[in-house]
């Protein structure tokens, strides 16, 4: 296995899975499931 070191100007990254293993794709929806779960939702 490698390890590259790069040094970037001007481009902007996001970060999916972080120094601890943590997981954008996962921490994420977690995340706004527990927000939007008290969203009242109206049935027409």
């Amino acid at each position: 296995e490698a390890i590259y070191e790069f040094e970037v100007e001007d481009m902007p990254v996001t970060v999916a899975v972080d120094s601890t293993g943590a997981s954008v794709h996962t921490e994420g929806p977690r995340e706004w499931r527990e927000k939007i779960a008290s969203f009242p939702v109206g049935v027409s």
